[in-house]
């Protein structure tokens, strides 16, 4: 394949086949690169002009507060999760704390919960009356829908989020109107020691929900008890690969992480605290700093053939994005970039 894509572009420029062996020296490889378009779509309630970063810590440490998760990870975080769950109290303190301190509070409701107790949450969302997202983690469409209609009417100034995981199937969507971002869950597991990604599966979803505002609510095991296995590095390595898909996808408004532990009658079984290595926690940073670049380039699934400043791309490419092609010939055009990542191999157009 690599050959022909060679031999095709010789013969778009001029240079001979029948004399390749003569033009060895010119070197002429077209490279693919992705394509990235700009994003047009409207923006969400609470949506910023850069992809927020988001993290749940009150299973940290020592680090358990704002002020000192900050400290720790040389990170300025914008959104603060807390988590309502089933016999625990409504975590009003946490909320009122996040926003005071000049943060967005985040609610996400776990599964278990009743209609009467969600119209008791959310008049205490009500009565506080702050902007708050609100993620509703039950793929249930009926019950979904039930639960944000009464935060629709008790808390009206909460951004309803439907969650839904990152491995499931998307069989039937609850009304657009009571949707406002869609989040991805993506818990990783480890197996025989070694990670399970969820970086495909989020992906796809990113991909599918291309018209919708997503977040992305990510945690990643640093250690498990299965083979007393310690993934540092590999855990890092996984973190970073899981942000850069808001760089990929301009939809991604916000990426979350989700800083907590799992337990076996009380010993720790799977750890995914963020403070638990100094290499996890530069991975986060990294990521974190990551997000302040410009978010509105979308990466679409078509390729481009780079050679300097030359872009050639199928003619499908340009029929599907609208972009203005040369025509070459019956398969391919060359179009004109506006813009090029060499080192990640992106080229950027407009549309």
């Amino acid at each position: 394949m690599k050959a022909f894509v060679l031999i095709f572009c010789l013969s778009i420029f001029g240079i001979n086949i029948g004399n390749v062996e003569k033009a060895e020296n010119v070197k002429t490889e077209y490279i693919p690169y992705g394509i990235y378009v700009k994003s047009d779509r409207d923006k969400a309630l609470l949506e910023g002009d850069k992809c927020m970063s988001g993290v749940y810590i009150w299973e940290e440490n020592i680090y358990s507060d704002i002020k000192n998760f900050e400290e720790k990870t040389l990170t300025s975080n914008d959104i603060y999760i807390s988590r309502l769950i089933p016999g625990e109290d409504f975590p009003k303190g946490e909320i009122i704390d996040c926003y005071a301190k000049g943060k967005q509070p985040m609610l996400i409701i776990e599964k278990g919960f009743g209609s009467s107790q969600i119209m008791k949450a959310a008049e205490i969302c009500g009565n506080i009356n702050i902007p708050l997202f609100v993620e509703i983690k039950d793929n249930d469409k009926e019950v979904y829908e039930c639960f944000a209609e009464i935060f629709r009417e008790y808390a009206p100034r909460s951004v309803m989020v439907y969650g839904i995981d990152s491995a499931d199937n998307v069989d039937m969507f609850p009304d657009e109107n009571l949707v406002d971002w869609i989040a991805i869950e993506a818990k990783e597991k480890m197996k025989n020691g070694i990670i399970m990604s969820e970086y495909e599966n989020i992906s796809s979803k990113c991909n599918y929900f291309k018209n919708k505002t997503l977040m992305l609510n990510i945690s990643v095991p640093n250690f498990s008890i299965e083979k007393c296995n310690y993934a540092y590095n590999e855990a890092a390595n996984e973190i970073s690969r899981l942000y850069s898909l808001a760089l990929d996808y301009g939809n991604v408004g916000a990426v979350n992480y989700i800083s907590i532990i799992e337990k076996n009658e009380n010993t720790v079984s799977c750890n995914y605290r963020i403070t638990e290595n100094q290499i996890i926690t530069e991975a986060f940073k990294r990521g974190v700093e990551g997000l302040e670049k410009d978010r509105y380039w979308t990466l679409t699934p078509y390729a481009a053939y780079v050679w300097g400043s030359n872009v050639i791309v199928s003619n499908e490419c340009v029929k599907s994005l609208g972009l203005k092609g040369e025509f070459v010939n019956s398969g391919f055009s060359k179009i004109k970039a506006s813009g090029f990542n060499k080192s990640e191999r992106k080229v950027f157009v407009n549309s």
